[in-house]
């Protein structure tokens, strides 16, 4: 198992780099330049002599394999360097962030478990029926409708119509309620369907019969048999999820005001910051592979027959 974990941790490596040159390229050719941008932010408009002086300050009037190998080697030393808009630095600006998107992320997926399992259930037992049909069609209403604009809806209903929660800003639990929400209604949907076709694989499988036979109860066998093994495949889809959470929440995070990660770096592409959307870049990319990788370990740990396969490699 640990030679395993090991042996994933070094592939990760090279898709770090990967993903890291990609985006430096694309942020080196990117049109206009920050310089410009933070003083247009601010209605001033400098000589074009003050510009190169603080171009090449800065480093950007070099090529391209000059400005990355730095901002490599300061990276790998742990200096992200700092905003060409706040001058704050990049990693104190993720690490006051992420906490928030990290709390959002996880939010969602614990209103998506509370209430995603419970509806795939219940549309695999009563399958074909009046309730199955039900779940499924909300099913494919809920993973149709953009997230941002299922936040909108619960900002204007339960923030402008009914006063129940407030619309926007990130101060406590109430301010956290629509956000998680917005993102947990499409989670929903999406794995409400997902468990019901797991469920419904394990129920036509012989070891059901087998323990029916036994005089085993409905209620023993889904609980100890064909839940569990339906969930494992849902576990490798979790971690995925997670990941895409973790860099995809931005718009919902800027439509209520949630001071996470994504709202910073949806500023930083208005203001061409190529160092905070650099190194939001690798960040997420760190991220969501350890996620992922974290899924498969616990799907190894849970799974005999991944273990066999993973020895056998």
């Amino acid at each position: 198992m640990l030679r395993y974990f090991f042996r994933r941790v070094i592939a990760l490596v090279p898709v770090v780099f990967i993903v890291s040159v990609f985006s430096f390229a694309l942020l080196y050719m990117a049109p206009s330049d920050p310089i410009t941008m933070k003083y247009a932010k601010r209605g001033e408009m400098p000589p074009a002599e003050v510009i190169a002086q603080e171009k090449a300050a800065l480093g950007l009037d070099k090529g391209f394999v000059q400005q990355y190998s730095n901002w490599l080697t300061k990276a790998l030393r742990g200096d992200w360097g700092s905003s060409y808009d706040t001058n704050q630095q990049v990693a104190e600006i993720m690490k006051s962030k992420l906490p928030n998107t990290v709390l959002l992320t996880f939010s969602a997926v614990l209103i998506m478990l509370v209430f995603a399992y419970p509806l795939g259930i219940l549309a695999a037992v009563y399958r074909n029926r009046w309730i199955d049909y039900a779940i499924r069609l909300f099913s494919f209403w809920g993973t149709a409708m953009p997230t941002f604009w299922l936040g909108l809806l619960l900002m204007y209903w339960m923030g402008v119509r009914l006063r129940l929660l407030p619309v926007m800003g990130s101060g406590d639990f109430k301010h956290l309620i629509l956000p998680a929400t917005s993102l947990a209604i499409w989670l929903i949907a999406l794995y409400c369907r997902r468990i019901r076709s797991g469920i419904v694989a394990e129920i036509n499988k012989d070891y059901v019969t087998g323990l029916k036979a036994r005089g085993y109860s409905n209620t023993r066998i889904y609980l100890r048999h064909i839940i569990p093994n339906a969930s494992i495949s849902i576990l490798v889809m979790l971690g995925l999820s997670i990941g895409d959470l973790l860099g995809g929440s931005m718009v919902v995070e800027v439509i209520f005001g949630w001071q996470g990660i994504g709202s910073v770096a949806l500023e930083a592409v208005a203001y061409r910051d190529y160092v905070v959307l650099q190194a939001y870049v690798v960040w997420m990319a760190i991220i969501y592979t350890f996620v992922n990788l974290a899924a498969d370990m616990l799907v190894c740990l849970i799974n005999p027959k991944v273990r066999l396969t993973e020895k056998a490699v």
